[in-house]
């Protein structure tokens, strides 16, 4: 009898326990998975203490690439960035190789860090140093002595797939899927407005839950799974993305722009691009759940598309009335 295919398995967790006293040498392991989307993620306790576990989907990314992001996080955390670098197994090697039913995946053990996620424990100071924190990490990609093999984000293509992928799972919002493909048609155009602007490796998905606050106030940026060759203004408004339609967006804004100011001046050229890129980010953060929506499930799918929907619909106005106001 022939197997049924599998598009994604979950790993035994006492099996998981095994191999890592095995290869890092750990004692009294135990593993529990935390999340499941894009990366299983575990966490990790032990006599030594804890830890996080990241096994990646198989498909998602190559080894050189998983390699690259990593590379780049060590290079953060040695040049004083404070973010959870993985830790090297015994041979010294960073990467675990697991030969699940769909394939091989790969998994890394990052450090663990204590903290509450940034959604959860806002504040003027926290969001402020999370604006100082992710400048450093833009002006650190410019000096780095070696070249990343990290993907290129490329919008047009992101885009397209949003509006595709729609239309496919989303068939009863045709009204939706039309205003979706309305709004791409008008971004793609206006992607070569962006030419120009300041450009390099970045984070890719800077949100709330992925800097962690620390009791004494202190951030940890974490997940640079998405991390990229991108314009770095795209990285500013993922964040300003998440706080629009909050009680404090106008003060926590203030506060991002100049903790990143502080450290990285923004030029004007940047800030003209805010709505189109936050409309960009709006269809992307739509488009990630519509492509993973085997595994993540339709619920989670539509509320995405709600939120950021509305957010696209906000960024889209702006775009409009900045045209309007360029052609009086």
């Amino acid at each position: 009898m022939n197997h049924f295919p599998i598009s994604k398995s979950f790993l035994q967790r006492d099996a998981l326990a095994l191999r890592l006293e095995e290869e890092y040498g750990l004692t009294e392991v135990g593993c529990q998975l935390m999340t499941s989307t894009l990366r299983d993620v575990y966490l990790v306790t032990c006599s030594q203490g804890k830890y996080v576990l990241y096994i990646y989907r198989h498909g998602q990314r190559t080894a050189d690439e998983i390699s690259a992001e990593w590379q780049f996080v060590d290079y953060l955390y040695a040049s004083g960035v404070t973010v959870a670098p993985a830790v090297p197994r015994n041979s010294g090697e960073y990467q675990l190789s697991f030969f699940a039913p769909e394939g091989i995946r790969f998994g890394v053990l990052p450090q663990f860090v204590e903290g509450v996620i940034l959604r959860n424990r806002p504040s003027i100071n926290a969001v402020r140093a999370f604006g100082q924190i992710l400048a450093r990490i833009h002006e650190l990609s410019d000096l780095m002595p070696f070249t990343l093999n990290r993907p290129r984000l490329d919008f047009e293509k992101m885009i397209q797939d949003a509006v595709t992928i729609f239309e496919e799972e989303a068939f009863d919002r045709m009204n939706d899927w039309a205003y979706l493909r309305e709004s791409a048609q008008i971004l793609q155009l206006g992607l070569g407005e962006l030419r120009g602007l300041s450009y390099g490796i970045i984070h890719g998905d800077v949100i709330r839950a992925n800097a962690l606050v620390a009791d004494n106030g202190a951030i940890t940026v974490i997940d640079f799974d998405f991390c990229g060759l991108s314009w770095r203004a795209y990285d500013i408004v993922s964040l300003l993305l998440t706080i629009r339609n909050t009680p404090q967006e106008q003060e926590f804004e203030k506060a991002f722009l100049e903790g990143y100011a502080d450290v990285r001046p923004l030029a004007s050229e940047e800030k003209d691009a805010f709505p189109l890129l936050e409309a960009i980010r709006a269809i992307v953060s739509i488009g990630i759940p519509a492509m993973n929506i085997e595994h993540w499930g339709s619920q989670y799918f539509y509320a995405f598309v709600d939120n950021n929907l509305a957010a696209l619909r906000r960024s889209m106005s702006q775009i409009g009335k900045n045209s309007a106001s360029r052609t009086r």
